[in-house]
């Protein structure tokens, strides 16, 4: 028949089988190294961890069996051949590259600023008050707000006031959390009896703290 039609010209390359499983490997994995990078603080996500690093080196088998599958899939189409080397190489570049934990910090303090200002409004104004120690139980609707089982310390110096809400607590000297000066001051050492190892600020009057 002169209107033959070969059925090399209606191919289309179907979505590779190499590509969709490293599309969901890619969400596994990712997905498992930012939970774990979002649970170090509290340690809830150091069970992931021997996981994580196993599943990185079948992402890099992944990245050497896409390279030996270029050329026995390129007469079907570059793009579509060269498409599991693509996913794969962009999942490695996200776990190493994307810093999981900065951006779990950011959204918790931007989600929860409103509240640490009402208790840091509520401690200056008098309404909540530290008892000798320096520290302050909060109130249940408040509690969530610091890891150290609802209570937060409280630091006077003249009129400077200072209030620190937990975010992880595992030792007396090793712990994190946001820090609210009134005077804007960054903290100094030995505040809270802090040994400051990093020190961030979020916006004015608050500070991201890790000591030690």
């Amino acid at each position: 028949m002169s209107q033959s039609i070969l059925s090399d010209d209606l191919y289309q390359p179907d979505f590779p089988s190499l590509g969709l499983f490293s599309t969901w490997f890619g969400v596994v994995l990712i997905g498992l190294t930012a939970v774990l990078q979002a649970g170090q603080s509290s340690r809830g996500g150091y069970w992931a961890q021997p996981l994580v690093e196993g599943l990185k080196f079948v992402l890099v088998a992944l990245i050497l069996a896409s390279l030996f599958y270029l050329p026995f899939r390129a007469e079907r189409g570059v793009k579509w051949a060269a498409l599991p080397l693509a996913i794969n190489v962009g999942t490695l570049i996200i776990v190493q590259l994307v810093p999981f934990s900065d951006l779990w910090e950011t959204l918790r303090f931007r989600w929860r600023i409103s509240q640490y200002e009402a208790v840091a409004q509520m401690v200056e104004s008098g309404e909540l008050m530290p008892g000798e120690s320096g520290v302050i139980n909060l109130p249940e609707a408040y509690r969530y707000l610091s890891a150290d089982n609802g209570r937060i310390w409280v630091e006077t110096e003249g009129e400077t006031t200072a209030i620190f809400f937990f975010t992880e607590k595992n030792a007396p000297r090793n712990f994190a959390g946001y820090l609210y000066r009134s005077d804007n001051a960054p903290p100094q050492q030995d505040d809270f009896r802090g040994r400051w190892r990093y020190v961030a600020q979020k916006q004015a009057h608050w500070y991201f703290c890790i000591s030690e």
